[in-house]
């Protein structure tokens, strides 16, 4: 017995909790090295060892599945894995600095607007982006938001864009063409959401499709991924 741990020595040791323990020996990431008649799960130095093994991997970004299989298969390719693994973090740092040049574009956006409103800011926010500026200008931007304050509240406004991107996302997992029905309603709901936010600005609509082509998946908001953005268009020929 003095060779072995008791679960709650080992959780102390590490600091990792009993309950995670237990699930760590559930899913066969780390059994006790002994179970006694009582059912007391034990653990040996091997087990202290894989412990802080399985810590460090999951400090690395890995997941449980990544570290278990790095742990137990003799036969993996650790190059594969830990390549897979720099790619997750430097999208994880290109999305980190795609947000923090977003919020230091609306701390500016705060600043020159000191009188900015609740309603200001919620119409302000989806163009805070790195890349807005190449392609919007101020002064387009404040038509837009003159243009929808003068169409329907607010609220009822998300519920149609909810039930739009809905009902293209059923269309383009479908790939439905353009002929049809749900397809057709897409279609003349995103001709009148333009016309309603831009009109015939021919400028400024121009601006509003380099500004959407130029992004990528994790950049688009509210629903209107990449893809989903590119079959509309497609519809829209």
């Amino acid at each position: 017995m003095d060779r072995f741990l008791k679960i709650g020595e080992l959780a102390s040791m590490t600091g990792i909790t009993v309950r995670t323990l237990h699930y760590y020996d559930e899913v066969g990431l780390l059994k006790p090295s002994k179970i006694t008649e009582t059912g007391h799960r034990l653990y040996d130095i091997q087990s202290v060892t894989t412990l802080y093994q399985i810590i460090s991997l999951k400090d690395m970004g890995f997941n449980l599945d990544e570290i278990k299989d790095l742990i137990h298969d003799r036969y993996i390719d650790i190059r594969k894995f830990v390549e897979i693994q720099i790619s997750k973090v430097q999208e994880e740092i290109a999305q980190k600095q795609l947000l923090f040049s977003k919020l230091l574009k609306l701390k500016q956006e705060l600043k020159d607007n000191k009188n900015i409103s609740l309603d200001d800011f919620k119409a302000i926010v989806p163009f805070i982006n790195s890349s807005a500026d190449k392609y919007i200008t101020k002064e387009q931007l404040d038509k837009i938001k003159n243009n929808l304050e003068r169409d329907k509240a607010e609220s009822e406004g998300a519920t149609e864009w909810l039930e739009f991107i809905s009902k293209l996302n059923y269309c383009y997992k479908n790939k439905l063409p353009n002929t049809d029905l749900n397809a057709i309603e897409c279609i003349n709901y995103w001709k009148d959401f333009m016309n309603k936010s831009i009109g015939e600005d021919e400028k400024l609509k121009n601006s509003i499709f380099s500004f959407h082509a130029s992004l990528d998946n994790s950049q688009l908001r509210y629903g209107l991924t990449d893809d989903l953005y590119k079959y509309l268009m497609e519809l829209m020929k």
